[in-house]
């Protein structure tokens, strides 16, 4: 027979449990998903031009702030993504 004391533990614990396994699932995982978007192209973006420089198109090496913004454009489509791909896995369960 369990007392109230346990019973409210027990439901305390599960509340942390789900709260924890939400923050994870809606927070944590879009955000390391949004920046591997934002790695990956960035790379892509830093690799392009690195061989238009090497191959003497240009004279200079030069990163624009347009390329962060193009990269922080991927970082929020991964963001997007891994969260609506959360969101359905909580709602079709």
């Amino acid at each position: 027979m369990t007392t109230n004391k346990e019973s409210f533990e027990e439901s305390v614990n599960s509340i942390e449990e789900t709260t924890k396994s939400k923050i994870n699932s809606f927070l944590v995982k879009p955000i390391k998903m949004g920046f591997l978007y934002f790695a990956i192209l960035f790379s892509i973006i830093l690799f392009v031009k690195m061989v238009n420089y090497l191959s003497a198109e240009n004279a200079f090496f030069v990163l624009n702030i347009y390329d962060v913004l193009i990269s922080i454009v991927g970082f929020s489509l991964g963001f997007i993504l891994e969260f609506a791909l959360q969101l359905r896995k909580r709602i079709g369960k």
